[in-house]
């Protein structure tokens, strides 16, 4: 196993038990007398960083296909790997702070979903290169 495939598998499933950790507030705020909904932005992290669970878990195999370098895989796996950091942070900040709609609020958070959106595409352009090449 690489040190690419252990930063995406590491990542994955501390993304993902995030992403499951954040189901615990759901449930007990749903559970409130009168069934209140669960705030937008809890939601968004909770799925959001299931979704970049899953993903980070399925670039093992595309970091497998590639035929670049260790060092050009590796930087990919930390990029993918940080956007998940990036956008949940971004979506819980979010949530605790009681945003509804982060662009029509104009959120602070802005920055963050940025550079999650730029390290993912970095990764995944690397990733693209990489097994493209293999082909």
């Amino acid at each position: 196993m690489t040190a690419t495939d252990k930063v995406l598998i590491i990542g994955g499933v501390l993304t993902l038990t995030y992403g499951a950790l954040l189901g615990y507030p759901m449930t007990f705020l749903r559970m409130r007398t009168g069934n209140p909904p669960t705030p937008r932005y809890l939601t968004v992290a909770h799925v959001g960083a299931v979704m970049q669970g899953v993903i980070l878990l399925g670039l093992v195999w595309a970091a497998r296909l590639s035929d670049l370098s260790s060092g050009w895989n590796l930087t990919a796996a930390w990029l993918a790997a940080a956007s998940g950091i990036f956008i949940a942070a971004k979506d819980t900040v979010n949530w605790l702070t009681g945003v509804t709609d982060e662009f029509a609020q104009q959120a602070k958070t802005a920055p963050l979903g940025f550079a999650g959106a730029v390290t993912l595409t970095a990764a995944l352009i690397i990733f693209i290169v990489g097994d493209f090449a293999a082909l």
